[in-house]
């Protein structure tokens, strides 16, 4: 079997390191190999390799935001081709369908094709950001994207965002604004958050989401005291926590994780929901109604500057996104 080099941890608990024996996958059906070029990190990588948490084999190959290039197509693929550039969220915890090794295997309907608005950095900013809060705005609160380039007109409704300064977050509040809703983005003790949230529009709020996985008590707090209408929903990135959530409240908590798993239930509607949103998504960001984040570059190309990154987050010593350049194209 063909090999390439990466980044694996080796067990739970054991340090990332570079390795040249990754085995090189090979895609099936409706599948591309991905040459990867730029990836960015999140907390959730640093949690895997401590707690093993989402990993399926050892040594565990991680990642998950990435921008690359198609370098082979399988069969019955026709949405992509060799020399495409595409972006988005890897299958996490899956060795062969993650980017922290020179190719990896992506579903092509489950992936965003890159055009020319913007650079691979701000490309690799954007999937498991942009899914999430798509899976709870979209799904979680039965909404429905605009075309591409354009804003729904204004309504009289406020959309709660709680933790709209993380990733997830960021893009929480771009969605709603592009469905031509306001947004609230409140820190501040519980009572303050539920009197600012009812101050500021008027009860006129029926969905919450919770992008920080910390917002349950205001959320529900909000919804039950100071919102007037009478169908509520509340979407939440903490999908381990036992809520008790009212009966009068829907709730939807996002799986991210289940991208790509076609094999259950879950794991299948997720899938087909993203594979049908993603063109409409591509849209808005080559129109510019959705935007990347903002991002800071760890110095340096290559796999030791990806381990150097991940310390760098661990560490707390960032303020935006982190991106590493890890292969020359």
């Amino acid at each position: 079997m063909a090999t390439q080099a990466g980044v694996t941890v080796e067990a739970i608990g054991k340090p990332f390191a570079v390795v040249g024996s990754v085995p090189k996958p090979t895609p099936g059906k409706k599948q591309v190999l991905v040459k990867s070029l730029v990836v960015s990190l999140n907390p959730i990588e640093n949690m895997q390799q401590k707690f093993g948490i989402l990993v399926e084999s050892w040594p565990a190959v991680l990642g998950s935001d990435f921008s690359g290039a198609v370098t082979e197509v399988g069969e019955d693929s026709t949405r992509l081709k060799k020399g495409d550039y595409v972006y988005g969220c890897a299958l996490i915890g899956r060795n062969d369908y993650t980017p922290f090794q020179e190719t990896f295997i992506v579903d092509e309907d489950i992936v965003f094709k890159k055009g020319e608005k913007f650079s691979h950095e701000e490309a690799s900013t954007i999937g498991a950001g942009l899914l999430t809060a798509s899976l709870a705005l979209l799904a979680g609160f039965d909404l429905s994207l605009p075309p591409p380039g354009t804003r729904s007109p204004g309504r009289d409704e406020w959309i709660v965002v709680l933790g709209g300064s993380g990733s997830v977050g960021q893009f929480g509040v771009q969605i709603p604004a592009s469905h031509g809703a306001a947004t609230f983005d409140g820190r501040a003790s519980l009572d303050e958050q539920v009197a600012e949230i009812k101050k500021i529009t008027g009860g006129s709020f029926a969905r919450v989401f919770d992008a920080s996985a910390h917002g349950y008590d205001v959320a529900i707090a909000a919804l039950s005291s100071a919102s007037t209408e009478p169908v509520k929903y509340f979407s939440s990135v903490d999908d381990w926590s036992p809520f008790k959530t009212p009966p009068s409240i829907k709730e939807y908590r996002t799986q991210l994780g289940r991208l790509g798993k076609f094999d259950d239930d879950l794991g299948s509607t997720i899938s087909s929901q993203i594979a049908a949103w993603i063109p409409q998504l591509e849209g808005h960001f080559e129109a510019g109604t959705i935007k990347p984040l903002e991002y800071e570059l760890v110095d340096g190309l290559g796999w030791d500057k990806l381990i150097a990154g991940i310390q760098q987050l661990e560490d707390g010593k960032v303020s935006k996104k982190l991106v590493v350049k890890v292969q020359e194209e």
